[in-house]
């Protein structure tokens, strides 16, 4: 008996969800702990930490996304997924979509990152009205 396909549609609707969150999250933090950016080592673990769990989550999409299609990204385009993902996702998308369907793709994966910015922002702008305090720059 065959076990019926797992719904990729909404593992990836739901990781999408879950980038846009986390952005929120991390505005949210990084407004609560108020790291000057004269704390550099302050600052810079939290940013890398933060970009560690985007690319976690993006990554996760990528997955379903190449289980979907029944296809396996090759180990020099993860690579280059980590050092340069504003390159290497939109040459995954081109590479694996439809002519028809590879700008709307890749629009929409610069979108997520507009919407991740959006998200942060509202994040750091929600903490700074609960707080009361202005947010430190």
């Amino acid at each position: 008996m065959n076990s019926p396909a797992p719904d990729t549609r909404r593992q990836k609707h739901t990781a999408l969800i879950a980038l846009v969150g986390a952005a929120v999250v991390l505005g949210i933090v990084d407004t609560a702990l108020g790291l000057p950016s004269t704390d550099s080592t302050g600052r810079l673990a939290f940013t890398f930490g933060g970009n560690i769990a985007l690319l976690l989550i993006g990554f996760r999409w990528l997955q379903i996304d190449a289980a979907e299609l029944a296809i396996r990204r090759p180990t020099w385009l993860n690579v280059g997924i980590i050092l340069l993902a504003a390159v290497f996702v939109p040459y995954y998308l081109y590479k694996t979509r439809p002519a028809d369907h590879r700008l709307p793709a890749i629009a929409g994966f610069f979108g997520l990152i507009f919407a991740c910015m959006i998200g942060s922002a509202i994040g750091a702008l929600l903490m700074t009205s609960i707080s009361g305090t202005p947010a430190v720059q």
